[in-house]
């Protein structure tokens, strides 16, 4: 009779064991695939370091009251082998997503993607500030070293463009990427140029398409204008193009250029200097590369600024006064 009790005991006792196990195991379960979430709640970013430890990557997230408990999120990521495999980045929980799938994002590195502009015309300087500023990006100084290689600056060394980039990586990336992109492009544009241009070298053609992408308000004036710089060299006449003054005076410039500007020596004074400027001015979008290499062929030695946008081009000294007297009586 006393068998039979133990024996009962021991059952009940393996019985209640088992009970406590599924229900746990159930619990577990169904915590790894609830939504983290609430259906109208705004997706929240999370960043994972290199050094970030499954441990501290559990805990962060009951922290945060993204799940109830750290220790079984932690017992599946032991029981699974994952612990080796989490990727950093930055990862975005949205509403939908449980801790399985986020899990799975992480061992996958599917860190969310971001974008980062390179406008026609800016300097490495401003892109430089919008690196600092960029969401989710590690900013490297040092990779401008990598980008300038034997030149005296990075200006104009990437190709004015969109770029993607994973949140949480390296802007060395972002910017050999861009600059990788101008090189291959402007190579592509070098071999293809028109016969017979006066610029030595492919980066002569970037510092050009550099001054046509900040002179060209309108993109079909690109080429126009590329052939106005292209009469002026072969004449040997200064290019007198007021942005390469205006790059040349740095902070100084106070928005807008006078006279006494345009006497204050500069390697990047075109006024005072016949030639192109040392480097080039701006970064530069494809259009400005093409217009630089396929210039539009014209008697036209000047241009004047209409106030729209849109310039005036003339063949003769005579014909340039009477254009800037013409929009200069515009403008006041």
């Amino acid at each position: 009779m006393q068998w039979i009790n133990y024996k009962k005991s021991v059952s009940l006792i393996f019985l209640t064991l088992f009970i406590g196990i599924a229900v746990s195991f159930w619990q577990v379960n169904r915590m790894l695939y609830v939504s983290m979430l609430p259906e109208n709640a705004s997706p929240t970013i999370i960043t994972i370091d290199r050094s970030t430890t499954a441990y501290q990557l559990a805990y962060s997230l009951q922290n945060k009251q993204l799940i109830p408990s750290a220790r079984a999120l932690l017992w599946v990521i032991r029981y699974k082998d994952l612990a080796h495999r989490l990727k950093a980045g930055v990862y975005q929980i949205a509403p939908g997503d449980t801790p399985m799938s986020l899990l799975e994002k992480i061992v996958n590195g599917a860190v969310i993607v971001q974008y980062f502009a390179i406008i026609e015309g800016s300097t490495q300087k401003k892109v430089d500030e919008d690196l600092r500023k960029a969401n989710y990006l590690f900013y490297q100084p040092e990779a401008w070293s990598i980008v300038q290689g034997k030149y005296s600056n990075a200006e104009g060394l990437l190709l004015a463009d969109t770029y993607q980039y994973q949140g949480g990586s390296g802007s060395e990336k972002l910017l050999l990427q861009a600059h990788n992109s101008l090189i291959a492009y402007l190579n592509n544009c070098w071999n293809s140029r028109d016969d017979n241009l006066p610029y030595k070298t492919p980066y002569e053609l970037l510092i050009a398409a550099s001054i046509i992408e900040k002179e060209a308000s309108i993109p079909a004036e690109r080429k126009l204008i590329s052939g106005v710089m292209i009469n002026r060299l072969r004449k040997k006449m200064p290019l007198q193009m007021d942005p390469t003054v205006i790059y040349g005076l740095g902070n100084d410039y106070q928005k807008k250029l006078t006279h006494n500007d345009l006497l204050i020596p500069s390697p990047y004074n075109s006024y005072l200097n016949r030639g192109l400027p040392p480097t080039p001015i701006a970064m530069v979008g494809k259009e400005s590369i093409d217009a630089a290499a396929h210039p539009q062929l014209s008697n036209y030695l000047y241009y004047v600024a209409k106030g729209d946008g849109s310039h005036q081009f003339s063949e003769t000294y005579e014909q340039q006064k009477q254009a800037i007297n013409q929009f200069r009586r515009k403008d006041h």
